[in-house]
């Protein structure tokens, strides 16, 4: 999302054509769109202030959506607004190693399998998988991540994942999917 001020119309080739008609005319016309933020650890900002109501942090959870032109957005009812997404649209809130398959829980209050060979390590003490039929990536929240290290072991290759279900060998960044 780019900004504009109120007098500068937005470049053509700068909106999202995939974007519903009365955002796109919106920002042709030079509007502006307050920022939305959803930061690298999965907290929701509006004009880099935190959102405090648990309320509205759980419904934009549940909205986040990608257009097919790329954009992030908030969809809420008939409405979509544009969103930044600093990292990826979705955490993973919470996981049971133990269960087999591993069970996972997200931010947007969903729960899904985790597929063994879909966990991928990334620098920094990153760790994603694919959610959401493999439409999107989510990111374990720092507390999840460290919920597996009991599991985790190092060998020559890299990272595995020794758990109940059997073992998940961590991709690294060279291996990564688009978010």
């Amino acid at each position: 999302m780019a900004e504009n001020d109120n007098t500068t119309p937005t470049p053509e080739d700068a909106i999202d054509p995939t974007l519903p008609t009365v955002v796109q005319d919106f920002l042709r016309k030079g509007g502006t769109l307050q920022e939305i933020r959803l930061n690298a650890h999965g907290t929701w900002l509006h004009e880099g202030l935190r959102f405090e109501n648990q309320r509205v942090v759980d419904l934009f959870s549940r909205s986040v959506n990608r257009t097919e032109g790329g954009t992030w957005v908030l969809e809420i009812g008939r409405f979509t607004y544009p969103i930044v997404v600093e990292d990826t649209g979705f955490f993973v809130e919470r996981a049971d190693w133990e269960a087999v398959p591993p069970r996972l829980w997200l931010s947007d209050g969903t729960e899904e399998e985790l597929k063994a060979e879909s966990l991928r390590y990334a620098e920094g003490g990153r760790l994603y998988c694919p959610v959401k039929e493999g439409r999107f990536e989510a990111r374990f929240k720092r507390s999840v991540y460290h919920g597996i290290a009991d599991f985790l072991v190092e060998d020559t290759q890299g990272y595995l994942l020794r758990l109940p279900a059997g073992e998940l060998r961590l991709e690294g960044e060279d291996n990564a999917s688009e978010k």
